[in-house]
């Protein structure tokens, strides 16, 4: 029965949604994706309850790909129509394909009742995401045979372009997974330039390696913000950081090209460096002055003046043309290209002059992938180029050398041959080097094991105990899994060192160090010598059943166990305290031992050679 209304519902969705609703989105259990098109948007400034239930507000409709407002500060509501036209529940991800918007409200409404709410954005901080990614995305749950609205309110400083699409969750994570694959790829050959620039600049100390290394890692930055990757892992807190930072990163960009011209178009034209130079350190004062200002303001002074300030670079370069470093000159007038048109392409994007339907920033990607191959080139072929005009020069100045002085070649041969002998010293001495340090870093991994050993027992120190309590604590915390904490002590041992010596008391912790290690069973199992006569027992993922069975195990081990020393036999026993629980406060991972201790004393009170375990019984 309830199979045929639910039929009946769907059949209702099917024949009479599209007289309710207008152009909803009809999804079904074999629904994977699609991008929302045609969303219907208003700037009026309406209230939620006006949105939800007002007939009277003036909806338009977006006939592009992608909604894109241009440069309005004005709050923006789009609404969105979908139908489930199949049987069961369906869960789905709303994503919003711009991850530098300052603030979305996503309301999940079927008639006057809210299923869902949610408020995202890069000016909240990342733990009020369901979903925690650096895409908004926001699931959403459609019953079955429905017909439901996705209200959205936005808010942004930087923009109203606000691409909509609709994902199967695992269809989501497929196309997610390769995205990042790829982005992961591409930036980290970025990333790899940059640092190959820099490591350049620490084997030739030519300044223009550095300077490309910087600017290469400045883009870098600059996709990692702009795909929202800087505010999941570099500012997750929510501050207004994010649309402050890309104009920024596109200023120190446009600087370092300055410093890259002048070494690349070598020119003797005092006027055009001064001028270069002003410009430089202009661009650097207007970044530090942006953050003192409005985003919105910020950002449109990056997009107007930064193209300007490049056409001047392009065109002092042009002027400054040397067609002895023809190919350095033209790859980094490529480079200086890509980034112009970069800029030009985001400006494009944020203000939309033109209605352009402008959605994903992949032209930025590519320009930036661009504009650091160009500039590697430019900078890796002038250096090439200087160093054979060095060859070249030596080589003249030892032609020289050799027609006007015999005993000149002489000298050289020998200076050659002095040179060979230091090389070849060289080589042999940094063979030796590297053994030594081999041999080196094999001595110090035995002194960092000694290190977490206890001499006596060879066990674990305290030491090494503090650290894995910690480390285990956090898997516990992370798992939600039991630890399991054993204090034990050695009854009356001040007795047995009092009465028989302390090297047969030396001989009684060994013996309970051996027993406790011979009842350990899996590998992350660990014991350590807490101090005197104390040990602690740290046991992952074991509830308190489980721990008091090993404690238990171990004190009728120990009481079993007799210690035969110049013929005489000693007895001793245990005392053991037992603390477990599912880890809450990695902040305070001394809760443990302390209770376990506290266990162990009113063990040490009831009588010793015993097991109690905390909370203490009554």
């Amino acid at each position: 029965m309830k199979r045929l209304w639910s039929l009946c519902g769907v059949l209702f969705v099917v024949l009479f949604s599209p007289y309710l609703k207008a152009n909803p989105i009809a999804v079904s259990s074999h629904f994977k994706s699609q991008q929302i098109i045609n969303v219907e948007y208003t700037l009026e400034p309406i209230t939620q309850q006006q949105a939800f239930i007002s007939k009277d507000i003036d909806w338009q409709k977006n006939q592009a790909d992608t909604l894109n407002l241009g440069l309005n500060l004005t709050p923006l509501w789009l609404k969105v129509s979908i139908k489930n036209t199949s049987l069961n529940d369906l869960t789905l991800i709303l994503s919003v394909d711009n991850p530098l918007l300052d603030e979305v409200s996503v309301f999940h409404v079927q008639g006057r009742h809210i299923l869902s709410k949610t408020k995202i954005g890069d000016a909240l901080p990342l733990a009020n995401r369901q979903i925690k990614n650096e895409s908004l995305l926001v699931p959403l749950i459609l019953p079955k045979a429905s017909h439901t609205e996705v209200f959205l309110r936005v808010e942004n400083e930087g923009g109203l372009r606000v691409p909509l699409s609709l994902w199967e969750p695992s269809e989501y994570l497929k196309y997610k997974s390769k995205f990042n694959l790829l982005y992961g790829l591409l930036v980290g050959f970025i990333l790899s330039l940059a640092i190959t620039n820099l490591v350049l600049y620490g084997f030739s100390r030519r300044r223009y390696f550095a300077y490309t290394g910087i600017l290469l890692t400045s883009l870098w930055l600059t996709l990692a913000y702009i795909y929202g990757f800087g505010y999941r892992y570099l500012q997750p807190s929510g501050l207004t950081f994010q649309q402050l930072a890309i104009p920024s990163l596109f200023f120190i960009s446009g600087a370092l090209f300055v410093p890259i011209q002048r070494c690349i178009f070598s020119t003797d034209n005092k006027t055009l460096s001064r001028t270069q130079f002003w410009l430089a350190w202009a661009m650097i004062l207007i970044t530090v002055l942006m953050w003192f200002l409005p985003k919105h303001f910020a950002l449109s002074l990056c997009l107007i003046s930064l193209p300007i300030l490049l056409l001047v670079f392009f065109i002092i370069a042009m002027k400054q043309f040397n067609q002895a470093y023809k190919q350095p000159s033209i790859a980094y007038l490529i480079g200086l290209s890509a980034f112009f048109s970069a800029i030009i392409y985001s400006g494009l994007g944020v203000f939309n002059p033109f209605n352009l339907n402008i959605g994903m920033l992949s032209l930025t990607f590519v320009c930036f992938l661009i504009c650091s191959l160009s500039l590697c080139y430019a900078v890796i072929k002038l250096f090439l180029m200087q160093r054979d005009a060095e060859v070249v020069s030596q080589q003249n100045a030892l032609a020289e050398s050799k027609a006007q002085d015999t005993l000149m070649q002489e000298r050289l041969a020998l200076q050659e041959q002095a040179r060979q002998d230091l090389e070849a010293n060289i080589e042999e001495r940094t063979f030796e080097l590297q053994v030594t340090l081999r041999e080196l870093e094999d001595k110090n991994r035995e002194l960092e094991q000694l290190n977490m050993e206890d001499a006596l027992t060879k066990t674990k120190n305290r030491r090494y105990f503090d650290k894995k309590l910690i480390m285990d604590i956090r898997r516990s915390r992370r798992e939600q899994t039991p630890l399991s904490v054993i204090m034990l002590d050695i009854d009356h041992f001040k007795a047995i060192n009092d009465n028989f010596g302390h090297l047969t008391g030396d001989q009684t912790i060994q013996t309970t160090a051996n027993i406790i290690k011979e009842h350990l069973k899996r590998p992350l199992d660990e014991v350590a010598r807490y101090g005197g006569e104390e040990f602690v027992v740290l046991l992952p993922n074991t509830p308190l059943e489980g721990a008091l069975i090993i404690a238990e195990q171990i004190r009728k081990a120990a009481a079993n166990t007799d210690i035969i020393v110049a013929g005489t036999t000693i007895k001793f026993t245990l005392s053991a305290g037992v603390f477990s629980a599912v880890a809450e406060d990695v902040n305070k991972p001394s809760l443990f031992t302390d209770y376990a201790d506290k266990a162990l004393y009113h063990a040490k009170q009831t009588g010793r050679n015993r097991v109690v375990s905390y909370p203490l019984p009554d």
